[in-house]
């Protein structure tokens, strides 16, 4: 009988710890469109302080389009991490190489955020071995990394959030298991430009 009293703790305590578990994984994505508005927003702030860095840039397709009423949605956010060498900046047409690693917000299991795609082996860039992807500067990109690509020389490097808005708007792309809403928070680095029916050759060396 006494070492059934012994037991008991021990059963109740584990039945506790799951239950939190099963609760912390419920709640991975609640309450999701207000969190990553309020990190939005949160950067805004910065931005317009230039605290730390941090500025932002309209979104290309609100730019041509006059007397736009623009919100903390119709930026993208940049915080530069290394100034690249390069004298011009991708037109429409070309395609690029660029590093990348994207993130979601920082969650309850996720600080760094939830890493739903890359270009680097591991999650640190080793610009040595890793081969960087090629892309179209505009194309099959979100609108937010179009524009982000637009602003950029080769050599630079960003980190740039990019508003629901301007990524994968309201539905769920499942693809990448990333939730609508979802504001995508990118580390970038253009390595080359390849100039539209110029360039022909994009083979990495």
């Amino acid at each position: 009988m006494k070492k059934l009293f012994h037991i008991l703790p021990l059963f109740a305590t584990l039945i506790f710890l799951a239950s939190c578990n099963e609760k912390n994984e419920a709640g991975e994505y609640d309450n999701w469109q207000a969190r990553n508005q309020h990190y939005v927003d949160s950067i805004a702030v910065l931005a317009a302080r230039g605290t730390d860095g941090w500025t932002r840039i309209a979104s290309y397709k609100l730019v041509e389009k006059e007397g736009t009423s623009l919100t903390n949605n119709s930026y993208i956010y940049v915080q530069k991490l290394e100034n690249g060498e390069g004298e011009r900046m991708p037109e429409f047409n070309d395609s690029v190489r660029a590093h990348y690693l994207g993130r979601l917000i920082p969650s309850a299991s996720h600080e760094q955020g939830t890493v739903f795609g890359r270009s680097y082996k591991t999650y640190a860039l080793n610009e040595a071995t890793d081969v960087p992807a090629l892309l179209p500067a505009a194309g099959n990109n979100v609108v937010g990394m179009t524009t982000a690509f637009m602003h950029m020389v080769e050599g630079d490097r960003w980190k740039v959030v990019i508003p629901y808005s301007l990524g994968y708007g309201t539905s769920t792309y499942s693809t990448a298991n990333i939730p609508g809403y979802s504001a995508l928070i990118f580390d970038v680095k253009l390595a080359r430009i390849y100039r539209y029916k110029i360039d022909t050759n994009t083979t990495w060396h």
